[in-house]
């Protein structure tokens, strides 16, 4: 039973969104020591859900030791690079522009 509520949560909500075959990889970088709770969370559930919709999609995720602004980077497959930064910003709001940015 527990096994099913774990799988229902990733498999729904926002994030478990099959994206399109243009986006090739998807790089996330936030410090250890700054306080982005916003991006955090971002990384511990929507990006789990993306990653569980799209399991061939390359997803990375950086923790540099010195201070930086958290960002997320989107490269296509034309080579293409969409980043934006997620300083300030509620994770369901990082996650929308995340799709958003994707065409998702």
């Amino acid at each position: 039973m527990k096994i099913q509520r774990v799988l229902s949560r990733i498999d729904s909500g926002l994030g478990a969104t099959k994206l399109p075959s243009s986006v090739a990889a998807v790089t996330l970088t936030l410090s250890q020591r700054t306080r982005a709770s916003g991006a955090r969370h971002f990384w511990r559930e929507h990006l789990r859900r993306v990653q569980f919709a799209n399991p061939l999609l390359p997803i990375v995720v950086n923790f540099p030791r010195e201070p930086c602004i958290p960002n997320l980077e989107i490269k296509f497959a034309d080579e293409t690079i969409k980043s934006f930064s997620a300083q300030g910003m509620h994770s369901d709001d990082i996650c929308k522009r995340f799709l958003k940015d994707t065409g998702a």
